[in-house]
């Protein structure tokens, strides 16, 4: 391979690389051509990419960057695979490709500078993804969400019921000094209901009595 060829492979590995962060590598030595393109077709639709590098000149392509311990992993033949939200994505993603493709070798990885053997891989891809996470959190906040509901609208029912209650006993004393203002006025209006007694008639002209008739034989006086 001429220099110039190795030139153009170090600067296609440190660009196509620039913004990678976790990376994994695995080997699919004995894995026959269409198996590798079945495997191929199935990273890329879960937003994951692989390709097969030659060892040495990646190895110099990520000397100077935050992929250089991956070095430690590209002996034989190699494909370098990454993408997914993080390197849990891509554990999920290679664990599970692994079983359907059993002579696939997961050989490790590396994540923020550091080296990831193939049991750390495994380790990984047991735990909760980030969606996974974001999911059991949001469930959590709308059980307690749920729960500070329940004792608001059960707290709220209890003094609803308790206000219900003081008002049906103070109902029957409230009306009590209600009936007893109301007495003495009933009292008072009853007098003025009485009618006056009539005034007595004026008594009628008294008759004067008739003057007694002279004794008989006396003669009227002329």
């Amino acid at each position: 391979m001429s220099r110039l060829i190795k030139e153009k492979m170090v600067e296609r590995y440190q660009t196509r690389f620039r913004d990678v962060a976790d990376v994994a590598v695995v080997s699919t030595q004995g894995v026959d051509v269409l198996k590798v393109t079945a495997l191929r077709r199935s990273l890329r639709a879960k937003g994951i990419r692989a390709m097969v590098v030659q060892n040495r000149i990646c190895r110099r392509a990520l000397a100077e960057t935050g992929l250089a311990p991956l070095g430690q992993l590209l002996h034989g033949p190699s494909t370098v695979v990454w993408g997914g939200s993080n390197i849990v994505d891509l554990a999920k993603a290679l664990t599970a490709e692994a079983k359907a493709v059993v002579k696939m070798e997961i050989r490790g990885g590396v994540t923020s500078g550091q080296v990831l053997s193939k049991e750390d891989i495994e380790a990984l891809s047991k735990l909760p993804s980030r969606e996974e996470l974001l999911g059991m959190a949001i469930g959590k906040a709308l059980g307690a969400a749920g729960r500070v509901v329940s004792q608001i609208r059960s707290a709220g029912g209890r003094v609803v019921a308790q206000v219900r209650e003081v008002e049906k006993k103070a109902t029957p004393a409230e009306a009590a000094p209600a009936a007893v203002e109301a007495a003495p006025a009933a009292a008072e209006a009853a007098p003025a209901a009485e009618a006056k007694p009539p005034e007595a008639a004026p008594p009628a002209a008294e008759a004067k009595p008739p003057e007694a008739a002279p004794p008989a034989g006396e003669a009227p006086k002329a």
